[in-house]
């Protein structure tokens, strides 16, 4: 994940600027250096880093783990500890901070990288879980029944409209075909291959569908969801029972 922004936090010059450089040479942005954890607030405010590396001795009035309890309660920036020493005390506080690694000095530049990619990947992994999961909450108090699937129709979601507004004896559950909802499954399909080839800003792929074992019909509307490359990865599927709008 090159050309991400690294803040470092370091109170030893020498330190400091050698793990700058070899840091730029990964081809990460390295703003320049910090030296008390007192200013790393504002550090992380005019840089916003996608990661802090942090020494955990730092000088000053709060040392790194101090400093990182306040980064964590403030910000949401992944950070990792750089320190000389490895005993029980100074790895029990840094493991309270729920720091993303930890380096102990002298390390070598493959241990390093490897930490710091491992430390964006799970930033970043975090952070797209939690926005699914906004999602999904808001979804779920949505009245009107609501499907996310696969590429293939497979129910990844369903919200709680779907348990209480449909006519059917499956709930939703995850890795069901929404095809076997309805008394024609291949109208599904035909639907699916619809929505897949709407362009940006069109309006939905629309069908009615009679239900399985049942004498309602309801009205589907879907849209795709995409890849960077265009290409359909999912389906978002709203159902509108017997009429309504």
């Amino acid at each position: 994940m090159t050309d991400s922004v690294i803040l470092v936090v370091e109170d030893e010059a020498l330190a400091g600027m050698e793990l700058r450089e070899t840091l730029e040479k990964f081809g990460y942005r390295v703003p320049e250096l910090i030296k008390r954890g007192e200013d790393v607030p504002e550090a992380i405010v005019v840089h916003k880093p996608d990661l802090v590396i942090m020494d955990i001795r730092l000088k000053g009035f709060q040392d790194g783990v101090e400093t990182a309890y306040l980064v964590g309660g403030e910000f949401d920036v992944p950070f990792i500890f750089l320190s000389a020493y490895s005993d029980d005390d100074t790895l029990n506080r840094a493991l309270g901070t729920r720091a993303y690694g930890y380096l102990v000095k002298p390390f070598d530049e493959k241990t390093l990288r490897t930490t710091l990619e491992l430390a964006l990947r799970r930033s970043r992994e975090y952070r797209e879980r939690d926005k699914d999961d906004w999602y999904k909450k808001a979804l779920s108090r949505f009245p009107r029944p609501v499907f996310l699937t696969d590429e293939y129709g497979r129910i990844a979601f369903a919200n709680d409209a779907t348990r209480s507004g449909l006519p059917v004896s499956a709930e939703g559950k995850v890795g069901t075909a929404i095809h076997m909802f309805f008394e024609r499954p291949a109208e599904v399909t035909e639907l699916l291959s619809e929505a897949a080839g709407l362009r940006a800003g069109k309006g939905p792929a629309r069908a009615a569908l009679k239900f399985k074992d049942s004498d309602k019909t309801a009205q589907l509307e879907v849209n795709p969801y995409k890849d960077d490359d265009g290409k359909p990865t999912g389906f978002v599927i709203l159902v509108c029972v017997d009429g309504c709008k």
